[in-house]
């Protein structure tokens, strides 16, 4: 049989994985039940499994020194109650349904299969898998992921070599002046100045000394202090959030922002404590291998269906898998008629269930004719 067809005479199983998962929705680092179902199907399989990170999942096919590795991340949102609004019902089930197609080939390549816990958390669960050994033993020489994307036709997929999601991260922070009596403000140091002063001249300064074409976003979001008309606080609150497709240019806007933070301070008698939380690094598709990615699926989808994809600023753990080996991350069409329109993470989302037989058709294509592992 073709490969199409494996997938197809498949396809009922593929769809009773996702209708499972999708039941048994749960929140980032708390995927317990999801964790038992995927090595539930695993083990029917003949695929050993093992538990990284509490309730994350790894299962080996066949045994050799080196491999590839799928990974799906595995925690919903909490939407509608707890939803996977996000697809990852969809992106466990593809992975799943490529063991699935894997086994029934008779596939003899090694393959590791990664379910992740906890993409949707600030903290992510990528990090922690890799510090626990998941790209080792065997080694990962390349790894491939997906994300279901709300507007790309059902038989399409969306990839491009590069940087195609952004670094995440956030800042806090804290002036601290000397509070009073507002109508004595000259026996005060008001912390809103400097927080103004910071807001206006950061805004300034990072859009005239970077490149307009190494896209970046800096948004301040929440500015706070006190809670009466008549009462200067001690201290005000800034944050924000700071968005790359550079790791040069996210560490250099980083040490702007806590230079920026302590030069308004001073300039009204303040002193600043800033808090930064670095976040995921921006995904970057491995030239090489995303090539080799595109050229082999536009055999099986026609060329007509491999688009190049459009950057985004929202982030991704797996960016943490492409930093130590080279990757591809591909969007995954879901649009079929009505369905599949609708934002991420929207209390509407929703995804043609024939997504689902195009994901495992392109993984398992991708593994089936890579020629080294």
């Amino acid at each position: 049989m073709e490969l199409k067809d494996v997938v197809r005479s498949k396809f009922e199983e593929i769809k009773g994985y996702r209708k499972l998962l999708n039941e048994n929705a749960e929140l980032s680092f708390v995927e317990f039940n999801t964790s038992r179902i995927i090595k539930g199907i695993l083990d029917e399989l003949e695929i050993k499994t093992e538990t990284i990170f509490n309730t994350g999942v790894v299962g080996l096919m066949n045994e050799g020194e080196t491999c590839v590795a799928l990974r799906a991340d595995m925690d919903a949102l909490p939407v509608n109650g707890v939803s996977h609004a996000c697809g990852h019902d969809f992106h466990m089930a593809v992975v799943l349904g490529t063991a699935l197609v894997l086994k029934e080939i008779g596939c003899e390549k090694t393959v590791k299969f990664i379910f992740q816990p906890g993409e949707e958390d600030k903290t992510g669960g990528a990090l922690p898998m890799i510090n626990e050994g998941v790209l080792e033993n065997p080694e990962v020489k390349c790894a491939l992921s997906l994300h279901v994307w709300p507007g790309v036709n059902v038989g399409q997929i969306e990839v491009s070599s590069g940087p195609t999601m952004a670094s995440v991260d956030s800042f806090i922070v804290r002036f601290i002046g000397k509070g009073g009596h507002a109508a004595m403000p000259y026996l005060c140091k008001n912390p809103l100045y400097p927080s103004i002063d910071f807001i206006q001249s950061m805004n300034n300064k990072l859009h005239i000394e970077n490149n307009p074409l190494d896209q970046f976003v800096v948004t301040f979001t929440s500015i706070s202090a006190g809670e009466a008309s008549n009462v200067i606080a001690d201290e005000a609150i800034v944050r924000g959030t700071v968005r790359t497709f550079n790791s040069d240019l996210r560490k250099k806007i980083k040490k702007d922002l806590i230079n920026g933070a302590d030069a308004s301070a001073a300039k009204y008698g303040c002193t600043a404590q800033v808090t930064y939380g670095d976040g995921y690094p921006p995904l970057i598709n491995d030239q090489t291998l995303t090539k080799h990615f595109v050229e082999e699926t536009e055999e099986i989808l026609g060329r007509d269906n491999v688009l190049p994809l459009t950057k985004s600023f929202t982030a991704e753990d797996f960016a943490f898998f492409a930093e130590r080996v080279p990757s591809v991350h591909f969007r995954l069409g879901i649009k079929e008629g009505e369905v599949g329109g609708e934002a991420l993470h929207s209390t509407k989302f929703s995804a043609s269930d024939e997504a689902l037989y195009y994901g495992v058709l392109v993984m398992a294509n991708f593994i089936m004719r890579m020629e080294e592992i």
